[in-house]
């Protein structure tokens, strides 16, 4: 059943309202809150368009005073410097546990995490450390940034036996970065608080099968309203973004924005109201609310992450690192232009001429060409200009180049007074200039680290509520690189099979006729997980030592955990920074001082691992190749035991061959799990 009647309340504009009267009354609700957020965003949309000029290096050319145009690109060298050296290497973090949680779930579910953040850039080609570079410079021109933090679950088509199925295309998190005039936040506050508002452009077809909270089906309604609402209007296109705000990023460069106007293709504008208790989509164009349920997240948050570096007093927004230097950069223009229109007219002097003493049309420059004139000494006087500026340029340039560099903490007050090209950094102006910027990076990378470590606390979230929440799919294969996650879990025992005492009496009669043998055929993975192909390990390695297959199940999302991410690794290291640590570690683990007093204690410096991390430093790929494993031959005597110089009594050493690459036994006594998880089968 539907209707429609005037709203009467709202007190800047009267829209028709279709559907019942609680729809209505959220409608008129979740429109006043957007009428709200978007009187906010008028006053910040032209600050927005400036920086976006002086980020672009655009001049716009209507109203300047100068011949010249040229734009000194500082404020996008600054930002794009920060950001490259905050965000240049691949995040790394650590889960710790907390209540219910053990040392081993929190690896696994570390691992799952980074799984997801190489697995992302699936979704929309976008790799992970790409959008929180985004988020980095939104802020930066900004002042703050916004991500929404949802699972994703999208179905593609595969073809079999001629049939068309629907199959899982992807299962996991998902991070979005939001355009920033796009976003419609509670002004009211300094934080995400109450209710939060986005708005997109979206077709019919994606509302019939978007879904952003699991397996469930999608869940919009009124759809077969808003369609007859669309015909009635008799428009072409669909709803355009023009209609909203022009997008400063196209116009600068003189194009045109054709959202909303493909016929085949129409857009409808839907604006989604996160609560901590309830989501609201609605059309506020059409007076349609589509979707209105509980948030369907357990950690009842809004799933928004806000990225901000420097805050100021209330504001939601930060303090954009333009600002403090929008006009020092607009006077650098000016003076440049200045500059280079003196040097124009200096070559090309005007001339004073004695319209009575000179007959014009003889007036023409090349060479040989003849003036005619009564008196050539007094009849054309080319124009005297002032000096004065130009000589005074470079001090002037110098000043204003100084003042924002050390404005925007590039360079530090002893070295932004130097003559460029004059003057050479001495190596206390290097390093004053080396803390400045460090110091400032120290600071940004303080609310960097929060808000990532609370985008990984939403997925960890959202992985514990819908990763197993298919009954049928109770299984999920992580694939996981790198040596050092990979040799914790062998140390764990997750790729162990287990020989029993009989067994291993087997084995050794096998070799004493000959036979190769497989550990895989008699043993039983120590930690077995059911399959559809039978009984696996935990963990599969594939050939070699760097890449493995984990096999998670519910129980290893059980418990809580803390997500501390290391954002300082992301961070791009000086090269000097990099020798002396090397040759500093390298140095320590020769020294036989270390090596006693790490004996004495029971241990020793891992010098193969410390070589392959310092040769892949260097530059060489795969450093693994550079070593090369001694052979050893284990044995197995009648009591299980295992070994180099294990055997059966009166019978010599007896060697096992054929070993499955990967796999580890664990015999006998051994035989049994060396770590405080449950075994699932």
């Amino acid at each position: 059943m539907s209707s429609s009647f005037i709203m009467a309340k709202h007190p800047l504009e009267t829209l028709s309202v279709k559907g019942t009267s609680q729809e209505k009354i959220t409608f008129v609700d979740v429109m006043r809150h957007k009428q709200m957020a978007e009187d906010d965003l008028d006053v910040r949309r032209p600050k927005m368009d400036k920086v976006d000029e002086l980020f672009r290096s655009h001049i716009d050319t209507s109203d300047w005073p100068y011949s010249s145009v040229v734009f000194d690109p500082r404020v996008f060298t600054f930002i794009f410097e920060k950001t490259s050296r905050l965000l240049a290497n691949k995040l790394k973090g650590r889960m710790v546990p907390r209540e219910g949680g053990d040392a081993l779930g929190a690896r696994i579910n570390n691992e799952l995490l980074m799984f997801q953040w190489d697995e992302n850039e699936r979704v929309d080609a976008m790799a992970m450390l790409a959008k929180w570079a985004m988020m980095d410079t939104i802020t930066r021109k900004y002042g703050a940034a916004f991500a929404l933090c949802k699972y994703r679950y999208d179905r593609g088509f595969k073809k079999e036996k001629g049939k068309v199925k629907s199959v899982p295309f992807y299962d996991g998190n998902d991070f979005k970065v939001l355009s920033p005039r796009d976003v419609l936040a509670n002004p009211s506050y300094s934080t995400i608080k109450n209710w939060f508002q986005y708005r997109e452009y979206v077709t019919f077809d994606e509302l019939r099968r978007v879904n952003d909270i699991a397996r469930g089906k999608p869940i919009y309604k009124n759809l077969d309203i808003l369609r007859d609402a669309s015909k009635k209007e008799n428009k072409k296109a669909g709803d355009t973004r023009q209609s909203n705000y022009m997008l400063k990023n196209k116009s600068l460069k003189g194009l045109q924005d054709f959202l909303g106007r493909d016929e085949v293709y129409k857009t409808i504008e839907v604006i989604t109201e996160y609560r901590n208790d309830r989501w609201i989509t609605f059309a506020p164009k059409h007076g349609i609310v589509l979707r209105d349920i509980p948030n369907p997240y357990d950690h009842q948050q809004i799933p928004v992450v806000m990225l901000k570096y420097y805050p100021i007093d209330d504001d939601l927004y930060g303090l954009s690192e333009v600002e403090p230097v929008e006009r020092i950069q607009r006077a650098i223009n000016a003076l440049i232009c200045q500059y280079l229109d003196s040097v124009n007219m200096s070559l090309y002097t005007p001339l004073k001429i004695r319209s009575t003493g000179v007959q014009m049309h003889t007036l023409e420059f090349g060479p040989g060409k003849k003036w005619i004139m009564n008196d050539p000494a007094t009849d054309v006087i080319p124009h005297e200009a002032s000096i004065k500026g130009v000589s005074e340029f470079a001090s002037t340039y110098r000043f204003l180049v100084g003042s924002l560099q050390e404005a925007v903490g590039e360079t530090s007050a002893q070295t932004s007074g130097m003559v460029p090209g004059q003057q050479d950094k001495t190596a206390t102006e290097i390093r004053a200039s080396e803390t400045q910027k460090n110091a400032r990076d120290k600071f940004n990378q303080l609310f960097l680290k929060e808000a990532i470590k609370k985008q990984m606390m939403f997925w960890h979230a959202m992985n514990k509520q819908f990763l197993f929440s298919d009954p049928r799919e109770q299984q999920k294969v992580v694939r996981i690189v790198g040596r050092e996650a990979i040799r914790y879990f062998q140390n764990r025992g997750l790729d162990n099979y287990t020989v029993s005492d009989e067994q291993a009496k087997k084995m050794a009669d096998a070799m004493e006729n000959g036979a190769k043998i497989d550990i895989q055929g008699f043993g039983y993975p120590q930690f077995p997980i059911k399959t559809d192909d039978g009984i696996k390990p935990k963990l599969e390695m594939e050939d070699g030592d760097e890449v493995g297959h984990l096999i998670l199940t519910p129980e290893d999302l059980s418990g809580n955990y803390d997500f501390i991410p290391d954002v300082e690794s992301m961070e791009l290291p000086t090269d000097q920074q990099e020798g002396i640590m090397k040759r500093q570690l390298l140095e320590l683990a020769r020294d036989p001082n270390t090596i006693t007093l790490l004996a004495q204690e029971g241990t020793k410096i891992k010098m193969k691992e410390l070589l392959e991390d310092s040769f892949e430093d260097a530059g060489l790929k795969d450093a693994e190749k550079y070593f090369e494993k001694v052979e050893e031959e284990y044995e197995i005597n009648q009591t299980g035991g295992t070994g180099p110089q294990a055997g059966r009594p009166g019978q010599g050493n007896v060697p096992i061959r054929g070993m499955a690459q990967g796999a580890r036994p664990v015999v006998g006594s051994q035989a049994r799990p060396n770590i405080s998880r449950p075994n699932t089968i």
